[in-house]
């Protein structure tokens, strides 16, 4: 029953034709855009005490969204002439803009207009990249939190207490870079997320799910970060996954570049010795954030 009226209330909303995401991307140059269906589950407006199936399904119709292939889209620089360009069979396209093009306005037929900010990485002297699951955001996939978070959502997830103001006082150096593993069709709810919490705005890099494996979407992230700058790098991981090794392959590719690499302790004891001995072997500075365990 519950379902049902879930159901039915949420196509009682009213819904733009198409919905229209911009997708962030670590090179210049270039403006991505997934436009989908409209989906009346995802607009629903987001309250702290939603419950866990609607949120569920609200997360499940972000992830697995209907594309609009053949769409129109134009982009309009503040610099530069509109480029136009269409959507692919998977609602995705990429408009080629010259660097130094500004701010550019993205417009769908059947949509609302956005604008996609310019977050001049390349002129940054410094950069924040801090992994979000496990590191910011309390997840715990790894012990069965999978499911726990799919019944969450943006006002109720918890986070840990010291990353907001710590982001922060990264941020007067330069901008801060959100690289995630996770899927970019929750790219919505991590941008209400992150809003809610008072967290610096930046660019928010998700993966290509699923087509891209975690490691290979940060690394390449990373790459394209340093390529287009000559700024220092603070990198911020947790020891749950593979953040580790993703740094200090990083820190080896580009050496010089990285300044300090901070990682949340949540795994086992045998890993928390693994990660101190690989950390300790790269000659950059580093330091232990504490786990779930030891937040206020």
């Amino acid at each position: 029953m519950l379902r049902r009226s879930l159901l039915l209330l949420a196509c009682s909303l009213p819904a733009q034709a198409t919905q229209v995401t911009l997708l962030d991307q670590p090179q210049p140059g270039q403006v991505a855009v997934r436009v989908t269906e409209d989906d009346p589950l995802g607009q629903w407006p987001v309250r702290a005490g939603d419950g866990g199936l609607l949120n569920a399904l609200r997360q499940l119709s972000q992830l697995l969204p209907n594309p609009v292939a053949g769409a129109g889209v134009r982009c309009v620089p503040q610099l530069g002439d509109p480029v136009k360009v269409q959507t692919d069979d998977r609602g995705r396209a990429h408009c080629p803009l010259p660097a130094g093009a500004g701010a550019v306005r993205v417009e769908v037929s059947g949509a609302s207009a956005q604008t996609a900010p310019d977050w001049n990485l390349s002129a940054a002297r410094h950069l924040t990249v801090t992994d979000l699951d496990d590191t910011v955001i309390v997840t715990g996939v790894r012990s069965g939190g999978l499911t726990r978070t799919l019944r969450q959502n943006a006002l109720t997830r918890p986070i840990f207490a010291d990353l907001p103001s710590l982001l922060q006082q990264q941020a007067a150096r330069g901008p801060v870079v959100y690289l995630s593993g996770s899927p970019d069709g929750l790219d919505a709810s991590l941008r209400q997320l992150l809003a809610a919490h008072a967290f610096p705005p930046g660019p928010l890099l998700l993966r290509d799910w699923p087509r891209v494996a975690t490691t290979a979407h940060k690394a390449r992230a990373l790459d394209a970060l340093a390529s287009q700058n000559a700024a220092t790098f603070t990198l911020i991981g947790d020891s749950g996954e593979a953040d580790p090794e993703t740094y200090a392959a990083f820190v080896r590719r580009w050496p010089g570049r990285t300044e300090r690499i901070l990682i949340r302790d949540i795994g086992p004891g045998e890993r928390h010795a693994e990660v101190g001995r690989l950390l300790d072997s790269l000659g950059v500075a580093w330091g232990w954030l504490p786990g779930v365990a030891s937040q206020p």
